[in-house]
Formats: structure tokens, sequence, C-alpha cells
């Protein structure tokens, strides 16, 4: 915002702040014992406001000045109406939890149920091995040391020579602690209710099927170029996809209705980058990225 100059006291500012208006320049008049400063809000109308300003001192009883009083009113309307459309529009990631309403997100509980079985199968003694080599994305990775560098083919055995294609994706039900498995079912309540409710179950199987495999075979296509052998798991890449298709959604199509409240992106993106400080120890931050720019993608081309 800027002040593009002041009115002398005697001068009445309405008349030249509805022309402004009028024009589509958003303004603010503040009182003052020198007379009306007169500030304008995009710095890009600067030069021709100034201009206009000066002609009014000049003029103010030319009658272009004194004709613009329904005109502004038709634009303040106009932007009530989209401030309206964009709160309406705007979700904050926080307020999903006061909706269950289940039926409407069969996938998005699916997923939920599935990951909460598979943690306290993880908890069982007698089950944790059976469950970790089922679903891990190579049986291989609980018999190697944590940083060993053996040929990628090995890893890929597993799905390559006997068939099991589900790896590919079930590692994102393998949550290895409370704290990892809460914020994952947490934002994927948010991130999938909204996907699933707005666009339907089959676009966010579709987002999380693909996800799911892009971030896990990026987490192993990185582990292994840095000789990183070591059981990884989680929602975490499908979830940072979720958040990069709504994200981009908000962006290039708002009229859909989902907009993400700026402080949700700050809080996933704020996430992202602190995991990979490693100050919340090894976390799979490969799968997060490619997640995200999963995510992004679909947003961006409309999916």
């Amino acid at each position: 915002m800027r002040q593009i100059g002041t009115l002398p006291k005697q001068l009445d500012p309405t008349p030249f702040t509805n022309h402004l208006t009028a024009l589509g320049y958003s303004t603010r008049v503040d009182e003052r014992p020198e007379g009306w400063l007169i500030w304008i809000y995009d710095e890009d109308h600067l030069p021709q406001a100034r201009q206009e300003l000066v002609q009014y001192v000049e003029k103010p009883e030319d009658p272009r000045f004194h004709g613009a009083k329904e005109a502004a009113a038709a634009v303040q309307r106009e932007q009530q109406r989209k401030k309206q459309e964009y709160r309406n529009n705007v979700r904050d990631l926080r307020r999903q939890w006061d909706r269950p309403n289940l039926q409407r997100k069969p996938l998005t509980v699916a997923l939920m149920v599935a990951s909460i079985a598979v943690f306290f199968l993880l908890r069982s003694p007698t089950e944790r091995e059976r469950v970790e080599e089922t679903l891990l994305f190579s049986r291989l990775l609980l018999r190697f040391p944590a940083v060993l560098q053996i040929q990628p083919s090995l890893v890929l055995d597993d799905i390559t020579q006997r068939g099991e294609i589900w790896r590919l994706v079930t590692p994102i039900f393998l949550h290895f602690n409370g704290m990892h498995i809460l914020f994952n079912m947490m934002a994927l309540w948010a991130l999938g209710s909204l996907i699933e409710t707005r666009w339907g179950t089959l676009t966010l199987a579709i987002l999380v099927g693909l996800s799911a495999i892009a971030s896990n075979v990026g987490q192993i296509a990185y582990d292994l170029s840095i000789s990183r052998v070591v059981p990884f798991g989680g929602m975490s890449g499908v979830v940072y996809a979720l958040f990069g298709y709504l994200w981009m959604k908000g962006k290039v199509q708002p009229e859909q209705g989902v907009i993400l409240h700026p402080s949700s992106v700050q809080m996933m993106l704020f996430w992202l980058v602190l995991c990979m400080t490693g100050v919340l120890g090894p976390i799979a931050n490969a799968a997060h990225v490619v997640g995200l720019v999963v995510g992004v993608m679909f947003g961006l081309a409309r999916f």
C-alpha cells in the first residue's frame, strides 16, 4: 500500500475515492489535520492514481468525479461477493475432525482401519516378523545390515521374480511407533475425506494407488543410491500426495470449492522440511518428496 497524496481539508474525498473504486483501484482514506491522506493498495496503479488526484485537486467539480457513485457501489458489492466466496471455499484441515460422516468416505476409513490393524499386529511378538515380511517392499530389507551396498536386482526379486506386486503398495500400511501412525492418520482423515467427498472414491483410489507406488519406489531407489538398506513404511508419501493435489486444486481450480487455508499449507511444508533435518530420527523423506510431486502434478493437470 502506498500513499498517493493529500487532499486539502476543504475537498470532499468521497467523489474521488468513488472514482478510483470505479476504475478498479482499492483505496483507503485517513483524516489528518493537514488534510485527507489517500492510499492505494496496488502499487501498479500508483502513477495513474496520482495523476487522477492531481486532476481532482485542479478541477474538483469535473462531472467525471461525481458520476461514479453507483459504479463504485457495484464494484464494492462484487469484491464482497468474491471475499465471501473465498471464505466459503477455504478449507482448514484442523476442522475436518468435526465432520465424521463415514458413509461418504469409505476408502479413507478403510485405509485407516487397515493401517491401525497392521500397527497392532506389529505390536505382537508372534506376528511382527510375518507381517513385515509380507508387507515390506522386499523381505530382504529385514536381512541386511543398516548400511550395505547390494545389487538392486536382489531387492526387486520379490516383485519381479516372485510376482508379489502388492509390495509396491503395502509399505504404506506399516507404521513403527505411535506418533508415526497418529500424525499420518490425522492427516489422512483430513485430506482423504476432502478429496473423497468432493471428487469421489475413484479419484481418491487412483491418487492413493499411484502415489503409494511412486513414493515407495522413490524411497527404495534413494536408499539404494546411498547404500542404505533399511525397512521403511508409512502413509506419509500418500498424505503428501493428497496435500499436493488439494493445494494445487485450490490454485488452478478455486471455483471447485476447495482451497486449503494458508496455515494448513504452511504446517504441511514445515513438517516436510523438519523431517529432512533429521531431528525426528530416520524418516522416509524421499517418499514424502515423491508423493508431493505426484499430488502437485495431478492437481495442476486438473485431474
